[in-house]
């Protein structure tokens, strides 16, 4: 499959839209019944979701209910999005390219804050880290084709990294989808300072946010030394994350006894 990932708010519908006008088959719904219009209107040329978006796995493939079964050798040209963490649990049989985007963790903050869809029981700013900081581990790990930029390099010339994305997929019409792609629709005001988003993750750490975004924005390579740092930072943010996690999961059985 034509994988495309990221976290939530990241361009992962505006490339589903590419890849359909390029003419490629997909799997999802263009709008899932029943979201409500501010979530409709976050983009209005269509999601493309499906339940294929937590990976394509044990779980999902055969569908738990129907029994359909989607073989690798039947949907290499297909594309489907599949958020960051259920990349991870993908099967690899099914990762024939990814796509994946990242965007600047200010944007995704401010923009999950808005829409209301902080739905992952960690703070926005901390879930940007560890869904990013997971694409990379996978990708270096697994070593499947993938095309990772950034929001802001598709944005400052669209036209341009739509075709080239399409031509590096080896199939579909590179002009058909450069003509669908509408920047001016994708932008985010942040209109707060870094404080305000941060979610209590140290400056220190937001600098090598910093870095990383830099320099997929760039499409420079991470050098060893980075990739140490990143890993530096990871294990810091940790006890945050899994205090974060215990937090919740207290909550849920507190909540369950309670009712009892």
């Amino acid at each position: 499959m034509i994988v495309v990932t990221g976290t939530k708010r990241s361009g992962t519908s505006m490339w589903m839209h590419v890849l359909v006008a390029a003419g490629l088959p997909y799997i999802g719904e263009r709008f899932p019944g029943g979201w409500g219009e501010l979530i409709r209107d976050a983009n209005p040329d269509g999601f493309f979701e499906s339940e294929l978006m937590g990976g394509i796995n044990y779980r999902t493939n055969p569908h738990p209910l129907t029994g359909a079964y989607l073989a690798p050798a039947v949907t290499r040209d297909h594309a489907v999005k599949i958020f960051i963490p259920g990349l991870v649990r993908s099967d690899v049989a099914f990762l024939d390219r990814c796509i994946a985007t990242v965007r600047d963790w200010r944007e995704y903050v401010a923009s999950v804050r808005r829409l209301g869809i902080d739905d992952t029981n960690l703070p926005p700013a901390l879930d940007w880290w560890c869904s990013n900081f997971a694409l990379i581990r996978d990708l270096a790990i697994r070593g499947y084709p993938a095309h990772v930029l950034s929001y802001d390099s598709f944005l400052r010339d669209p036209e341009k990294v739509a075709a080239d994305v399409v031509a590096w997929i080896g199939r579909g019409d590179p002009a058909a989808a450069a003509r669908v792609v509408r920047p001016e629709r994708k932008r985010e005001p942040v209109g707060a300072a870094d404080g305000a988003l941060a979610d209590g993750v140290d400056s220190a750490h937001l600098e090598v946010f910093d870095e990383l975004y830099a320099s997929i924005d760039a499409g420079r390579p991470l050098s060893a030394s980075f990739i140490d740092r990143l890993n530096a930072v990871d294990r810091a943010l940790r006890p945050m994350v899994l205090e974060r996690q215990a937090g919740v999961e207290a909550k849920v059985m507190a909540d369950i006894f309670g009712r009892r």
